[in-house]
């Protein structure tokens, strides 16, 4: 019996999605698309305060299977708007609207559309030799799954274009100095050094990390007027609040704070 294509991973407040197709480095056909989107729907538990995205030591993603995309029945959907609409956008968004941090471990390649689930993600470790290559260009096609949006709004217009037109290969340390990843770490080691972060976040104010996501994504969308003005509503909201209480007495007592989310 084959091991299933996605794998789901229960840390107590933290959670791990893990493709799980070695064999074809970690590339996504429809199984493993709605296996995603599942358990990106499960990860948004309450109990779990941070999640992980991962593949494994060959890739993080390859992109989409197109050896499943040539078959007969394609990738299983009536047309490519329906795959990416019905399919690839439900767990991004889910990763993107999560309300908690989304880390990305990645070993090897991360490529196509897989560039889009790194890229949705909060924040992302890459281990020394892994690299990012969104090389739709290669095969005659443009870069989906919110791809352009998103490395634009990272990178630049100049450098997220070349990239998509050059197909670029784009190792760990200039993804870093151009500030698409945080943390750069040894070979093999990207899903232990993303669980520690992910330790230190589940430690953090669930209310307060979320809202800061909430209006930094929005960010992207509105003036700063708009956002000003969004931070001073939701600061009105968190004051108050058991866990803004609760950080200020552990400031004042020199200790470590104990936070519930409420």
């Amino acid at each position: 019996m084959s091991e299933p294509k996605v794998l789901f991973e229960d840390h107590g407040n933290i959670a791990v999605i893990k493709l799980n197709r070695p064999e074809k480095r970690n590339a996504l056909d429809p199984e493993t698309v709605m296996m995603f989107n599942e358990f990106s729907e499960k990860a948004k538990d309450p109990k779990f305060r941070a999640v992980i995205v991962t593949g494994d030591e060959s890739a993080f993603c390859g992109g989409a299977d197109i050896t499943a995309a040539a078959s007969e029945d394609g990738m299983g959907w009536k047309s490519v708007e329906q795959a990416l609409n019905e399919g690839y956008h439900v767990g991004l968004n889910n990763m993107i609207y999560m309300d908690k941090v989304v880390i990305a471990a990645v070993e090897g390649a991360c490529a196509g559309i897989g560039c889009a689930y790194y890229l949705s993600s909060d924040i992302a470790v890459m281990a020394k030799s892994s690299f990012f290559q969104i090389g739709f260009s290669k095969i005659a096609l443009i870069p989906d799954g919110g791809s352009n949006w998103l490395l634009t709004k990272v990178v630049g217009y100049q450098q997220a274009f070349r990239m998509a037109a050059e197909a670029k290969r784009v190792s760990a340390e200039e993804c870093q100095s151009l500030g698409m990843c945080s943390e750069v770490c040894e070979d093999g080691s990207a899903l232990e050094t993303a669980m520690e972060l992910a330790k230190h976040y589940a430690e953090l104010a669930p209310r307060a990390i979320f809202k800061t996501k909430h209006l930094m994504r929005d960010s992207f969308n509105k003036s700063y007027e708009q956002n000003l003005k969004d931070e001073a509503k939701m600061q009105e909201d968190m004051v108050g609040r058991k866990d803004n209480i609760e950080g200020v007495t552990a400031f004042v007592e020199k200790r470590k704070p104990n936070f519930t989310g409420e």
